[in-house]
């Protein structure tokens, strides 16, 4: 070989990149066989419903994208998309195209990550990828802000919004109603039905399958609370199977729909400064609860937490809450305030 001239043997033999099982996955296919496990595994259908929206939209997303392999980098762009891009609400139902907002919330994108991180661990024990994408991907930091919480005036306004004389009115009352006694989440409140409600015992039993941690769980509703649950039960006069909450059609009437009608109340009466939701009124209910003197553990139980964590989220708002409420309401303070005694001059030694 001449003195300058290059060799054409390598000295290290590059590997051909092979194709992997990654790159050859059927999404599809996988994603439905994942959620048939899930079915077997006596998951409830709120959570099934939860892991098919997401993987719904991030095969959706990586179809469009182009991209050829599902590794981290793919996640990472998509979380990023998420985070940043995504158009709110454009994958809903009945929202699509009401709110101009791009990007959703930290939360929203980890609640995300965690749904794709159980089907990719699923996946990869199936031995249907041999990469399991999210091995590298990190949760977002999220805001650790308080919560709102609706005040008094804030719940007498919204309850006189209705029009209590037509049946959707009546329905919207009611289910007010019901969210503020008993803390219950809307998506189980809509999914209630008439033979979840025991009149006599004046109680609501949340079956397993529409509570959120798939447990059965029983909430006591007060006399007026039942007394008007009663009145919406006879009007409607359907089959103890039928839906509690219907729509004038006569169907299911689904949270999404409440929660439009609900905001819509708000700005009629003039309700400002919090977030007029369906939550606020669970949040409504926690404060109401542990100010009136119920212990911790019982709001744990009627709110369906599976522990003390998000249960002590209301204990410390209250706590809180108290310290501001003896600052105002302090007989000392409104002592020297109101008839503004003058303080006694102090010796600067005490014999």
């Amino acid at each position: 070989m001449a003195k300058g001239q290059k060799s054409n043997t390598r000295k290290f033999a590059f590997k051909n990149r092979k194709t992997t099982k990654n790159q050859q996955l059927n999404l599809d296919e996988i994603m439905l066989r994942f959620l048939e496990t899930k079915k077997l595994e006596n998951r409830s259908p709120k959570t099934i419903k939860t892991y098919k929206q997401s993987l719904d939209h991030f095969a959706k997303w990586y179809t469009d994208s182009g991209l050829e392999r599902i590794d981290t980098d793919c996640l990472r762009n998509y979380i990023e998309y998420m985070r940043f891009q995504k158009e709110k609400w454009d994958d809903h139902e009945t929202l699509a195209g009401v709110i101009a907002q791009t990007g959703v919330s930290a939360r929203t994108v980890n609640n995300i990550i965690r749904n794709l991180r159980v089907f990719f661990n699923w996946a990869e024990k199936e031995r249907s990828l041999s990469i399991n994408p999210t091995a590298g991907i990190k949760y977002l930091t999220e805001e650790k802000g308080g919560f709102e919480v609706f005040s008094d005036e804030d719940v007498r306004l919204l309850l006189s919004a209705p029009a209590i004389k037509t049946y959707t009115g009546f329905r919207d009352y009611v289910m007010m109603l019901t969210l503020i006694d008993t803390g219950i989440r809307i998506g189980e409140l809509t999914n209630l039905r008439i033979e979840n409600v025991d009149l006599k015992l004046r109680q609501i039993t949340v079956p397993a399958e529409v509570a959120k941690n798939n447990t059965l769980r029983v909430l006591p509703i007060g006399r007026k609370t039942r007394d008007e649950i009663e009145k919406l039960i006879d009007y409607i006069n359907v089959e103890q199977s039928d839906y509690l909450f219907l729509s004038q059609f006569g169907e299911r009437f689904h949270s999404d729909s409440f929660a439009k009608l609900l905001k819509k109340y708000g700005k009629k009466v003039g309700v400002a400064g919090v977030r007029c939701s369906p939550h606020t009124f669970r949040h409504y209910f926690a404060v109401k609860f542990l100010r009136s003197g119920g212990e911790s553990f019982s709001l744990m139980r009627i709110l369906g937490h599976t522990d003390m964590a998000m249960t002590n989220r209301y204990v410390r708002y209250s706590l809180n809450e108290i310290q501001l409420i003896h600052e105002k309401a302090s007989p000392v303070a409104n002592l020297y305030q109101e008839h503004q005694i003058a303080t006694p001059i102090r010796r600067k030694n005490f014999k």
